[in-house]
């Protein structure tokens, strides 16, 4: 039962530097949403900036976690 806490810890941390990596096209998709449609939309330029600012979050949050985790 004890030998579990480590490989699980592990495996949390595994996930979250994957969610890490993932948040990055997570920001690079709301920058690509801003110069396509949102250069002529501002409606979609405000999309893109929502999904840089959640995905910037996230990028921080998961990484912190995952730091944190020994």
């Amino acid at each position: 039962m004890l030998d579990t806490a480590p490989k699980e810890t592990a495996n949390l941390k595994r996930i979250l530097l994957i969610n890490t990596a993932l948040d990055v096209f997570y920001v690079a998709g709301g920058i690509a949403l801003i110069f396509t449609l949102g250069a002529e939309n501002p409606e979609w330029r405000g999309h893109g900036w929502g999904i840089i600012v959640q995905g910037g979050f996230l990028f921080f949050f998961d990484l912190f976690h995952a730091l944190k985790l020994k």
